[in-house]
């Protein structure tokens, strides 16, 4: 059994795995997941939006237009700022 390993729309593909033994779907599937997770570490991506009132630890969906595409992560930093004419908060966070 060879075992297609990748996330989302596979542009962040992993490896594939070639393991003989291996005959059982779901188990399949399981290995899988498991080497993604062990993997490269996970992405960390800074993004500046409007106002939103998020905490670290909070999961997002990020509709990113200029790549195309959407994604969900995990804010790990949050920074809110004021000017005269805007708020705007600064996000940090590893791409799930």
């Amino acid at each position: 059994m060879i075992i297609t390993v990748q996330r989302y729309d596979a542009k962040y593909p992993a490896p594939d795995i070639v393991e003989p033994l291996l005959t059982d779907i779901s188990a399949a599937i399981a290995r899988g997941r498991k080497e993604l997770d062990e993997g490269e570490p996970l992405q960390v991506v800074r993004l500046t939006c409007l106002y939103s009132p998020v905490v670290p630890g909070d999961l997002v969906e990020i509709q990113d237009t200029y790549q195309g595409g959407y994604y969900r992560g995990k804010i790990t930093s949050v920074e809110h700022s004021a000017s005269e004419n805007s708020l705007k908060t600064n996000l940090e966070l590893v791409r799930i």
